[in-house]
């Protein structure tokens, strides 16, 4: 799939990617650090969600400060954006940004988290979603279907024990884009 077929099929990915990306030269190229910028920038700030900013719960997704957190998001929703195809805009935004956003609600009930960042609780979303639509379609059976989505698993799931990482975010993100392809597969 070229990148030229995301800018003309997959709209949402697309405007996700963008936005990103303008966020991520906002937080770069601002007068003060780079926290504060992504605070600036929508970023889980949990004293400014005590405050009454709960849209944070979803513009979090919007905001990276690393480099390679920002690439490795962007290559992971590139790599996942075949499910916007094959869901549809409107299914494929409901469980991204939902999944970001459930990510946000559980990283805020069930962690002592003062601040994060990051699309990861929904590409977790999009994930389990797969995960969901590949094993009601016996995608499994075929070994290089399992072999690769292991190898992600694997991969991401390891993520989660490095310092810093927000994994009930990860983890509210994929219960509900589980509980979304789940929907998906009964309508």
């Amino acid at each position: 799939m070229s990148y030229f077929y995301v800018l003309k099929y997959r709209p949402v990915t697309l405007i996700v990617m963008v936005i990103c990306v303008v966020n991520f030269i906002r937080i770069h190229s601002g007068g003060y650090n780079e926290n504060d910028n992504a605070v600036q920038c929508g970023a889980f700030f949990r004293s400014s969600i005590e405050c009454g900013q709960w849209y944070r719960f979803l513009t979090t997704g919007f905001v990276h400060i690393q480099v390679w957190h920002f690439l490795m998001n962007m290559v992971a929703l590139y790599n996942l954006s075949w499910l916007e195809g094959y869901l549809g805009e409107v299914w494929f935004t409901v469980i991204l940004l939902g999944s970001v956003i459930a990510g946000s609600a559980v990283q805020y009930k069930w962690s002592n988290t003062f601040f994060s960042v990051g699309l990861s609780g929904g590409l977790y979303g999009l994930m389990a979603a797969e995960f969901v639509l590949f094993l009601a379609m016996g995608m499994f059976s075929s070994g290089a279907y399992l072999s690769s989505f292991l190898r992600t698993l694997v991969l991401n799931l390891l993520i989660n024990f490095m310092p810093g990482i927000a994994w009930q975010a990860h983890a509210g993100g994929a219960v509900f884009g589980a509980v979304m392809g789940i929907l998906i597969l009964l309508i």
